[in-house]
């Protein structure tokens, strides 16, 4: 599976209100499934990583960027 589409399925999946940002709930939800016992001691520090605008939510380009990061 390319990239953008794996992003854009998380997207989807995690967007739960479906307001076309990931929020901290939504967010701390995703990191938890990707990262598992670890997620949720990372999640806050990684969330202020990769809000690169510091609007307080995830877009699909700030969690693109994020996945391309934290894959490597």
């Amino acid at each position: 599976m390319e990239i953008n589409q794996w992003v854009d399925e998380l997207f989807e999946v995690f967007d739960v209100d479906k307001d076309g940002v990931i929020n901290r709930r939504e967010f701390v939800e995703l990191i938890d499934c990707l990262l598992q016992d670890k997620g949720i001691r990372m999640c806050e520090t990684i969330f202020h990583r990769f809000d690169s605008n510091h609007d307080n939510s995830i877009s699909k380009a700030e969690l693109k960027e994020m996945v391309i990061e934290l894959a490597l």
